[in-house]
């Protein structure tokens, strides 16, 4: 009896993981809350290998409503009632001031965000170049990616201070990939610096 309990509890444990590991890859849906976002609990959820719904990007990009197709059934929400979205290519969004902003880094602590106004293409992009932001928190206000505003999220991080310092000469290397920590540099000197 308790090996057959402890074989059932294993299985449960096993399906519970693949579950949290498909929400993560292969699912759309929307973000009611940044809590949600925090959790990775998408509302409206779809397995987008075996199932189709539409998150209007023509509402998206401008206007104050998103509309979702889900089931055959649409739903429309105000922007300032939700968090954001993710899309089924694994890209995902949040909604601040009615703005769609790309989150870069979405498993990350410090939030980095980036965003190029959607009339704006790539060929424009000396013209109009994109904006980063960032947050320190899912629940907290957007701020452009500067080494002043860092500093000013984190008032009394002298260490992070000094390492954005020597590690940054300017605002525009603040959004660098390090690929051999397969995490944005920011994070990782944040994550190596703190106090």
């Amino acid at each position: 009896m308790k090996k057959t309990y402890y074989l059932l509890m294993l299985a449960c444990g096993l399906f519970l993981s693949t579950q949290h590991s498909f929400a993560q890859k292969d699912s759309s849906g929307i973000y009611k809350t940044a809590l949600d976002f925090q959790q990775r609990k998408l509302s409206y959820a779809i397995n987008c290998k075996v199932e189709k719904h539409k998150i209007n990007a023509n509402v998206l990009c401008k206007g104050a409503k998103v509309k979702v197709k889900h089931r055959g059934t649409t739903y429309t929400f105000r922007k300032s009632e939700v968090f954001g979205y993710r899309a089924c290519d694994g890209q995902q969004y949040r909604f601040v001031d009615n703005t769609e902003y790309s989150i870069l880094n979405p498993v990350e602590s410090l939030l980095l965000y980036f965003y190029q106004h959607p009339a704006h293409s790539a060929k424009d992009i000396n013209q109009y170049p994109p904006m980063y932001f960032f947050s320190k928190e899912a629940t907290s206000s957007l701020q452009q990616l500067t080494k002043a505003n860092l500093k000013a999220a984190f008032p009394d991080d002298h260490k992070f201070h000094d390492a954005l310092d020597t590690n940054f000469k300017n605002d525009k290397e603040l959004y660098a990939y390090d690929s051999f920590h397969k995490m944005y540099k920011l994070n990782w000197l944040l994550k190596n610096y703190k106090n």
